[in-house]
């Protein structure tokens, strides 16, 4: 009778072994923390301008804010954009930057260029005029600076470079 028990107690020991190694769980899938579509699906930006500014703007109906207005982050794809009362739809690529503007009542879609390096002074070019240069007056000079500067804030606005003009 001692001789069952042990064998009985033995037996149920290596059947509960057996049991929970099978039972518990292995190591579980890790999951991907990113993806082949998500990189290919970058979100794009929208650049929205208009005359006069200040309009709302509504993306697929959701009101968005004011022009002018730097969106980034919108998902790529075809979107409904209300500017002020006029409206149209846009098509969006991955990683795309898309420029529109609302000028009397009609969109227009622009394109902004890049700036090319400047080439560096003293590149061998010299001048060979023997008649000397008329100098501009200094309200000529300080206007044209003002607008050099205002185009370039301007253009770092478009460029994403800045929030706010």
């Amino acid at each position: 009778m001692k001789k069952i028990l042990k064998i009985a107690i033995l037996l149920t020991g290596f059947v509960s072994i057996i049991f929970i190694i099978f039972s518990t769980p292995q190591a579980e899938l890790i999951e991907p923390t990113r993806s082949l579509k998500s990189s290919a699906e970058e979100p794009a930006q929208v650049t929205v301008f208009s005359e006069p500014p200040g309009l709302s703007i509504k993306l697929d109906g959701k009101l968005v804010g004011q022009t002018p207005m730097r969106m980034k982050g919108v998902d790529p794809g075809t979107h409904q954009l209300n500017v002020g009362e006029s409206a149209t739809e846009i098509y969006l690529a991955p990683g795309q930057t898309f420029h529109i503007s609302l000028f009397k009542n009609k969109f227009i879609q622009f394109e902004v260029a890049k700036k090319e390096a400047a080439s560096p002074s003293g590149s061998g070019k010299t001048s060979t005029s023997e008649t000397p240069a008329l100098q501009p007056s200094p309200e000529y000079l300080r206007a044209k600076e003002e607008n050099r500067k205002a185009w370039e804030r301007w253009m770092q606005f478009v460029d994403g470079s800045l929030k706010h003009f």
